[in-house]
């Protein structure tokens, strides 16, 4: 049975990627877990993630037109199983 793990994550910054062209627009995306203090209340998401995922980073390259559907300072989810 395979397991997913989800992260909550905010999105820190889209910016133009050094790399990028006119032919192959791209830019740099950086998330951050989220972060609250342990408030007990199971219905605080952001507590909740927080308990289990206090620390993470995730920086990747999307095409532009992409990367321009994130708005910054908004949460995400991002799930981690296994490819086969």
């Amino acid at each position: 049975m395979p397991h997913t793990i989800r992260c909550k994550m905010i999105c820190h910054h889209v910016l133009p990627h050094e790399y990028s062209n006119a032919d192959n627009p791209m830019s740099k995306v950086r998330f951050g877990a989220v972060y609250s203090p342990d408030t007990g209340n199971p219905d605080d998401e952001n507590a909740v993630f927080g308990k289990y995922t206090p620390y993470a980073s995730f920086d990747a390259s999307f095409a532009t037109p992409v990367a321009e559907k994130l708005t910054v300072g908004s949460a995400y989810y991002v799930d981690i199983h296994l490819a086969e």
